[in-house]
């Protein structure tokens, strides 16, 4: 993958094991800005709902920054990072829309329809069967993906379990083609979404790296739940939510299931989301959490809503993804890189939202 300066980002990150950020954090930010976000942890206020004006005034932004939000611009900013996995980037706009009437970008899923990364999507139902994933094919070079299932093993080229492994290597000695590895793949995601919508974060099984090493993605999931204080400030019902779902569900909740193919590197990325959209009077708030990724990233929490302001809708929104490309020796140094890098592509993503909503 080449920066919009033309260098390798492997020439960047060395230790980063050639890890395709790009197109992956193009589909991140495009999925989870899709109703604007309202977001937490930036701050301490009153207990009731802030305004927009509140809002941004309270933001991690200069005089010159808030100023340029009021003139239609689009603002980044960045938050603290609860490890050395995590990178949080944060933006701010206002769209000339009420907060209600951008509730249809959610249920219509906007941004997988904008975002060119995506090559496939389709909505899991509630009573999922295998039939929810006919969609699911392993594209682009389905041939070379099929063959790296077939030689799973345990590290990073596939974020899988024990048992996922062992059920790719026993069709391995079958001589599975790439379709029988691509019907064990859509049964791998069912059996994860079933799992998820079970147990919640306790439902997600660990990626197996090497020897005793497990990822656990339950747990930068809730230290990201964690991070959101401004959730449980003032919206307490929904902060119980993000954290025992399915056992508790707040009131005044939309949820939707979704599985994606996002090409990065020419391979194809197999993604299961959570999108779920509160709100609170005059006040939105999604979520989109991606409880499984295929590979080149772990999982991500996007936080975030839509306040109403004088001028339409003050849109925050802010991510927070677990990648192991910008974790270990060298963090520090990979990780103001990385935010860089994914700058660009989170307005571009934001103008077509605006765009979309305007």
């Amino acid at each position: 993958m080449l920066t919009p300066r033309g260098r390798s980002l492997s020439s960047l990150f060395p230790p980063c094991k050639k890890r395709s950020l790009q197109s992956v954090y193009t589909f991140m930010v495009g999925v989870m800005m899709c109703a604007g976000l309202i977001l937490g942890d930036l701050f301490s206020m009153v207990m009731a709902v802030p305004t927009a004006e509140e809002l941004l005034k309270a933001l991690p932004l200069s005089d010159s920054e808030r100023e340029d939000v009021l003139k239609g611009e689009i603002v980044r900013f960045t938050t603290e990072e609860g490890s050395d996995r995590e990178l949080a980037l944060g933006a701010v706009l206002l769209v000339q829309k009420a907060p209600e009437n951008l509730v249809p970008l959610f249920r219509e899923s906007a941004v997988l329809k904008l975002v060119g990364a995506v090559t496939a999507f389709g909505e899991i139902s509630d009573k999922a069967t295998v039939g929810d994933f006919a969609g699911v094919k392993l594209e682009p070079k389905g041939e070379d993906e099929a063959k790296r299932y077939l030689e799973a093993e345990p590290g990073d080229t596939l974020n899988l379990d024990g048992k996922e492994i062992a059920a790719f290597q026993a069709l391995k000695s079958k001589g599975g083609s790439q379709a029988e590895v691509e019907t064990l793949v859509r049964e791998l995601l069912l059996a994860r979404y079933q799992a998820y919508r079970a147990k919640g974060l306790s439902g997600i099984s660990p990626y197996v790296r090497g020897g005793e090493e497990k990822f656990e993605l339950s747990q930068d999931l809730l230290l990201a739940t964690n991070e959101a204080k401004f959730v449980p400030k003032y919206f307490p019902s929904f902060h119980q939510t993000l954290l025992k779902y399915p056992a508790n569900q707040a009131k005044q909740l939309e949820t939707r299931f979704f599985w994606a193919n996002v090409e990065v590197f020419s391979r194809p990325t197999l993604i299961l989301s959570h999108r779920m959209l509160f709100h609170e009077g005059d006040a939105y708030v999604v979520v989109d959490r991606h409880f499984y990724a295929s590979h080149e990233y772990n999982g991500l929490q996007a936080m975030g809503g839509a306040l109403p302001a004088k001028e339409g809708s003050l849109l925050v929104s802010l991510y927070r993804i677990s990648t192991d490309g910008v974790a270990g020796f060298g963090s520090s140094a990979k990780h103001p890189v990385a935010r860089g890098l994914m700058g660009p592509y989170f307005e571009e993503i934001f103008e077509g939202i605006r765009k979309k909503a305007e």
